[in-house]
C-alpha cells in the first residue's frame, strides 16, 4: 500500500516538473491557434490572399502600400518588393479576447544593405496585438523590429496605454534570423518577449513589460514600414495562440492524489 502512495506522490512531482520545463513554444502549441499564416502559398501570392491555417481563421485585409509584398514560393512572405516609404499594415480580425494568455509568434529573417541608410526612414516590421477590430491603432502589445543605423536593428516588446511599459531593447546586427514570441498575460496585465536563434530549441528573454489593464485583443496587425528595395525581409510564420487558464484542474488533481495517499496510509 505504501508503494502505491509513493507512486502517487511521484506522479504529482513529475507533473509539476514537466510543466516547469515546458518552453514558450510548448505553451503556444497547447493553446487555441486563432490565426496562423505560414506563407506556403504559390509564388507571388499577395498578403490579402495568403492562407490562414488556423481553423476558422480569416484572411488579411488589403493595404495597397503592401501590394508588392508577396510570397516567394518557398514558405516565406518576401517584403523586398515594397518600394514605397508608406506605413504598410495588414490586419486580420479575430474573436475578442479579454483574459488568459495570448502568445504572438513572429518568425523572420532580414538583411539590410549597410551602404544605404536614411535615418529619417527607419525600416520597421512588427506583429501587433490590437485592442479593437481591424484598422484600429490601439496597440495592446507588439513585437517591434526597427532598423536604427546602417549596422543595427533593435527588437523590443512594445506596449501602449495607461500604465504600459516596454520590455528591454535587444540590439541586433544588420542581418539575422529570429523566432520571436510575445507572451501577453491579459489577466495579469503583463507581457514577456522571448527570442530564439536556433529555431525554438532554446529561448532568451528580453524581459517583461506591463500592459494597459483596460486593453484586450480583437485583431492582429502585420506592419511593414518604409522602403525595402535592395534589402531582404522574409517572414516565415505569423501566428497567434490563446491559452485559456484552467487553474482548478491541477488543484483538483493534486487534492485527489493527496486523498488517495491519505486513504492508503490509513489502510
Amino acid at each position: 500500500m505504501k508503494q502505491l502512495s509513493t507512486l502517487a506522490i511521484a506522479c504529482v512531482v513529475l507533473s509539476f516538473a514537466t510543466s516547469a520545463q515546458a518552453t514558450i513554444l510548448d505553451d503556444f502549441n497547447s493553446g487555441v491557434i486563432v490565426t496562423d499564416f505560414q506563407f506556403d502559398d504559390t509564388l507571388g501570392t499577395q498578403i490579402q490572399s495568403a492562407a490562414n491555417s488556423a481553423a476558422g481563421g480569416l484572411m488579411f485585409d488589403v493595404d495597397t502600400d503592401n501590394d508588392l509584398v508577396v510570397t516567394d514560393g518557398s514558405g516565406h512572405l518576401d517584403a523586398s518588393g515594397k518600394n514605397n516609404t508608406e506605413f504598410g499594415s495588414n490586419y486580420v480580425d479575430i474573436a475578442g479576447i479579454t483574459s488568459g494568455r495570448v502568445i504572438g509568434l513572429f518568425d523572420v529573417q532580414w538583411a539590410f544593405d549597410e551602404n544605404v541608410y536614411d535615418s529619417a526612414q527607419d525600416e520597421e516590421f512588427r506583429l501587433s496585438l490590437i485592442q479593437f477590430d481591424p484598422r484600429s491603432t490601439f496597440v495592446t502589445g507588439e513585437i517591434f523590429f526597427t532598423r536604427t543605423s546602417a549596422t543595427e536593428v533593435e527588437l523590443v516588446g512594445n506596449a501602449v496605454g495607461t500604465g504600459a511599459t516596454d520590455t528591454s531593447t535587444v540590439t541586433l546586427g544588420s542581418s539575422g534570423q529570429l523566432l520571436t514570441m510575445l507572451d501577453v498575460n491579459l489577466s495579469a496585465s503583463t507581457m514577456e518577449l522571448l527570442y530564439s536563434s536556433d529555431n525554438g530549441t532554446s529561448f532568451v528573454s528580453a524581459g517583461v513589460g506591463a500592459l494597459d489593464p483596460t486593453r484586450g485583443i480583437e485583431s492582429v496587425r502585420l506592419v511593414i514600414n518604409e522602403d525595402f528595395t535592395g534589402d531582404r525581409l522574409l517572414i516565415e510564420r505569423f501566428a497567434v495562440s490563446h491559452i485559456i487558464p484552467e487553474p482548478a484542474t491541477m488543484s483538483l488533481l493534486l487534492f485527489g492524489f493527496v486523498g488517495l495517499v491519505g486513504r492508503r496510509q490509513r489502510g
